[in-house]
């Protein structure tokens, strides 16, 4: 009988400090509300000072095997602010046909502005002079020759051929030979110069006037014993061995009419 009465009081206990949580609850609720609405009536109601009671009773209270649930308030969710997010570029197709060359616009040449054309000065005409009287005609003057560099030349016939007729051989000889003549065109003193002869095998100097056949300054080289063409060189030196005239080019004849090449020096300063 004495633990059914126990368990009776202690279960009333129980209940009554449940009744007491609960009612403590609604007034931490109503003075929740009453902030969060009407912030002003919180100081002119006894709402505080029933709320401030409340909470020192529940402190002052004992635990109970079972707590009351207290309703909380759901805070309202503040939205996130979205940030931008990176989008990757997406890579360039690598089939890509390759670019063609396009023809460029030819440029169109504009007319070139015509300028007008300088009108040229009249340029004066020259004052007529007075015509020379015309000379009469007279002689003309004859060219004077050409002098040479050397004393002695050719003659203007130089060289001729002939017949052999200074010896009796006839055709069975050929030879070169001629004469020596000073300013006056007379032959100059025997044994004064020398002709030089040289070419085809043949090397000699022969004093002037050792062929008087021919001239008292005539000279003879004796070359081939018939008529043959063949080549040689001649000058006119002084007794020294010195160049008096230049050196002359000759050529024989195979002919027996003109088996004699005659050659002579003159004087011409």
């Amino acid at each position: 009988m004495n633990k059914n009465r126990r368990r009776g009081c202690g279960t009333i206990i129980q209940n009554i400090i449940a009744i007491l949580f609960l009612v403590v609850a609604l007034l931490v609720v109503a003075g929740f509300i009453a902030v969060f609405f009407m912030p002003g009536m919180l100081e002119r109601t006894p709402l505080a000072s029933l709320t401030q009671r409340g909470q020192e009773a529940a402190e002052a209270a004992p635990t109970a095997a079972v707590a009351a649930v207290v309703p909380t308030i759901t805070p309202t969710a503040t939205p996130n602010l979205l940030l931008p997010t990176w989008t990757p570029i997406p890579p360039a197709p690598t089939d890509v046909p390759p670019a063609t060359n396009t023809r460029r616009p030819t440029l169109t040449p504009s007319l070139t502005p015509i300028f007008p054309t300088k009108t040229p000065t009249r340029t004066p005409l020259p004052t007529a002079t007075n015509t020379p009287t015309e000379t009469p005609p007279g002689p003309s003057p004859t060219t004077s020759p050409t002098r040479s560099a050397f004393p002695f030349t050719k003659s203007d016939i130089s060289p001729f051929y002939l017949r052999n007729f200074a010896n009796n051989a006839g055709c069975n000889w050929l030879g070169i030979a001629g004469e020596v003549l000073d300013l006056s065109r007379n032959p100059v003193a025997a044994g004064s110069y020398k002709v030089h002869v040289w070419g085809s095998g043949i090397d000699a100097r022969l004093i002037v006037g050792t062929a008087p056949a021919y001239s008292p300054s005539g000279w003879e080289q004796f070359v081939f014993d018939s008529p043959v063409i063949r080549d040689y060189n001649v000058q006119l030196e002084s007794v020294n061995g010195t160049a008096v005239s230049e050196v002359y080019s000759l050529q024989t004849r195979a002919s027996c009419n003109q088996n004699l090449l005659r050659i002579d020096f003159v004087q011409n300063h």
